[in-house]
C-alpha cells in the first residue's frame, strides 16, 4: 500500500508585532495597531476580530481594534 500524501502546510505570509500581537503582511514596516516596528515570525494561533465593541473574545483579550492578532508571540501569550 502506498503512503498517504498530505498537502504541505505553510504558515500564512504574516509576521506578528512583538508588542501587541497584531498580524501584518511581511512588507509592513510599522504596526497599524500600536505603532511598533518590532516584528517576529515566531507566533502561534490567530484571533480575528470583526466587531471589537460587541466581541466577547475582544473584551477578554483586551483588543479594541478590528484585525488579525496572534495568541502567542515568541513563546509568550500576548498581554494587551
Amino acid at each position: 500500500m502506498a503512503p498517504v500524501r498530505r498537502a504541505p502546510t505553510r504558515r500564512p505570509p504574516l509576521k506578528a508585532c512583538r508588542r501587541c500581537g497584531g498580524l501584518v503582511d511581511r512588507e509592513t514596516r510599522v504596526c497599524p495597531y500600536c505603532g511598533s516596528t518590532d516584528f517576529t515570525d515566531n507566533w502561534e494561533g490567530m484571533i480575528v476580530i470583526l466587531d471589537p465593541e460587541n466581541s466577547l473574545i475582544a473584551k477578554e483579550t483586551g483588543i479594541n481594534k478590528k484585525g488579525y492578532f496572534a495568541i502567542k508571540v515568541a513563546g509568550r501569550v500576548v498581554k494587551r
